[in-house]
């Protein structure tokens, strides 16, 4: 019993960590300051009961460390469910399917910029999107029917004006 308390308030520690590191990256100080007050608690917990036993019970340990192992994995995972914070796409395709894919865009709802640039085979158009990270998925739906584009996905950091209105529902 005491390897699954063990295993398994390590593992929450450790994926609330992962999540906690990927908040403050993204400067969500709040949420990563809270996070930070449950992780530490939990870890103070987990360690003490380790090192309680370790010597008549060296299991213990590896119990610890499978979780650690086991925790940066699923933290992963529930982050990228979560989905938080903003990213920005940028297409790149000829000018008149740019034009296309920016209308179809707006009517969906999206804050498209284009600008004109140039590529080996000529006159392109670059869009950029802001959107949520949850937004992505349905986004690259939107743009599979098109061919021949260059896509790139960014995180932001943070918006330092403005907003993101757009909520796709799924």
């Amino acid at each position: 019993m005491i390897y699954a308390l063990i295993f398994f308030a390590k593992l929450l520690e450790v994926a609330v960590t992962t999540v906690r590191v990927v908040l403050t990256a993204r400067g969500n100080r709040k949420v990563a300051s809270l996070l930070a007050a449950v992780e530490v608690t939990i870890w103070i917990i987990v360690i003490s009961t380790v090192l309680d036993g370790l010597k008549e019970d060296p299991l213990r340990a590896v119990a610890f460390g499978l979780a650690f192992v086991v925790g940066i994995f699923l933290g992963i995972m529930l982050e990228d469910k979560l989905a938080l914070g903003l990213a920005q796409i940028e297409i790149i395709a000829g000018f008149d399917e740019a034009k296309k894919i920016t209308n179809k865009l707006r009517e969906n709802g999206y804050g498209a910029t284009t600008y004109d640039c140039e590529g080996l085979e000529g006159k392109k158009l670059s869009i950029e999107l802001k959107i949520r990270r949850k937004d992505i998925p349905v986004t690259m739906k939107l743009l599979k029917e098109h061919e021949n584009l260059f896509v790139t996905v960014m995180d932001i950091r943070k918006l330092s004006r403005g907003k993101i209105e757009r909520r796709i529902l799924k």
